[in-house]
């Protein structure tokens, strides 16, 4: 890891800005750079996630007020957050084949697929954890919600990289 921000500081400092935005916005980046354009992507998804859930969460399924039973937050909470992986899913697809990774280890059908399946098992662990706390520990729910962001990254950064897209 040291060797790989050596190297990533040696490049900046040995070259001019308009270098190193082509570098930036090359799929061939370096690592380092790879996985900050892929968390920057995943920013936007979770962001789009959050959104819908919270949407969900405070008008169609009702799991933020404190005052609702845990079973039945946890359970909203759920349904809210089923729906918003979709989009989220989406939004961190069509951004990462644009800008992070190269597509053609699989067929586009096959990408798209590994993609999605990947996300929904590592939001299905993070799904699980969320109403894990909330009903065991009686977790606030954002605490919850966040624990299964953190999940799904690392899971997803991992299994992407190497078993979806070229690198």
């Amino acid at each position: 890891m040291i060797s790989q921000l050596s190297s990533a500081a040696h490049f900046v400092r040995n070259n001019d800005w308009r270098t190193i935005l082509a570098q930036v916005n090359s799929r061939d980046a370096h690592p380092l750079l790879q996985f900050i354009k892929y968390g920057i992507c995943g920013l936007g998804a979770f962001i789009t996630h959050q959104v819908i859930w919270v949407a969900l969460s405070f008008w169609a399924f009702p799991s933020i007020d404190s005052s609702i039973p845990d079973e039945t937050r946890a359970l909203n909470s759920t349904i809210s957050n089923s729906i918003a992986v979709l989009f989220s899913t989406a939004v961190a697809y069509v951004t990462n084949i644009l800008w992070v990774f190269k597509s053609g280890r699989h067929s586009r059908a096959v990408e798209i697929a590994s993609f999605f399946g990947i996300g929904v098992i590592s939001f299905g662990g993070g799904l699980l954890a969320g109403p894990w706390l909330i009903k065991m520990f009686g977790l606030n729910t954002l605490v919850a919600q966040l624990s299964m962001a953190v999940t799904s990254v690392l899971i997803n950064f991992v299994c992407r990289k190497f078993f979806i897209f070229k690198h």
